[in-house]
């Protein structure tokens, strides 16, 4: 599971965002931006942890 966790970092964070457009009706001006963002961070993360995975097999 822990090898795993990037992955699952990255995969939900997509997820919310889809999630948070499809509840503004794809409409720009009515996301909750806050939602938005968060989901953003969550697969940032996921992509730093991945980078940390690899620099500890190296």
């Amino acid at each position: 599971m822990k090898k795993n966790a990037p992955y699952i970092l990255m995969i939900s964070g997509v997820i919310l965002f889809i999630l948070s457009l499809w509840s503004a009706h794809f409409i720009l001006s009515e996301i909750n931006y806050y939602n938005a963002a968060a989901s953003v961070l969550i697969v940032l993360l996921g992509f730093v942890e991945l980078n940390k995975k690899k620099k500890n097999e190296n």
